[in-house]
């Protein structure tokens, strides 16, 4: 399904933003897209039993897709279409992998990175708009700070970014003190 999954959001992608580019009038469709997208694997991972039902072979597909455009009326066509789709394909369990490479693709061509911060207590909006500037400057590209906190971090930050992992934190000074001694 991963693969599924990255192929529609690709090509959904792909569609959005030549759409966008190429008209004056919805010149932010991708992120509009983006933004739908999102709100529907929220409530997907909240409440999974819907999508469940999509894929459920007691009803027909006609009645599937009936259902997916009354439930997603207000949503951009293209959005409709691809639930549609994945239904007729009876795939909806590529609809959070689509979304991942959707934003993924997204993000890259708008040059914005998600790096996610994790702390040991709540940062203030003092440190956070200083982290940001900081990996703005180093990263070079625009960021979207996800925050969590995590106690057993101890001090310190560890940033994680598309497969990159700065530790900066305490208790990794000390892992790494400790695979020093092993050794």
């Amino acid at each position: 399904m991963r693969e599924t999954g990255t192929i529609y959001g690709n090509s959904l992608f792909s569609l959005a933003s030549e759409e966008g580019s190429s008209t004056l009038i919805d010149s932010k469709l991708d992120a509009l897209i983006k933004e739908q997208l999102e709100a529907i694997e929220a409530v997907r991972e909240e409440a999974g039993d819907f999508f469940s039902m999509l894929d459920a072979p007691q009803l027909s597909t006609e009645e599937k897709l009936g259902i997916a455009d009354a439930v997603f009326e207000g949503c951009h066509p293209y959005v409709v279409n691809t639930v549609k789709l994945l239904v007729e394909k009876r795939s909806l369990a590529a609809f959070g992998y689509l979304v991942k490479a959707y934003v993924k693709a997204y993000n890259k061509a708008h040059n914005i990175a998600v790096v996610t911060a994790v702390t040991a207590v709540e940062l203030s909006s003092e440190a956070e708009a200083s982290l940001t500037a900081k990996l703005r400057a180093r990263l070079g590209k625009e960021i979207v700070l996800k925050k969590k906190v995590d106690p057993s971090v101890i001090g310190g930050v560890t940033l994680r970014t598309d497969g990159l992992l700065i530790d900066g934190s305490v208790r990794g000074k000390l892992e790494d003190i400790k695979k020093e001694i092993v050794r």
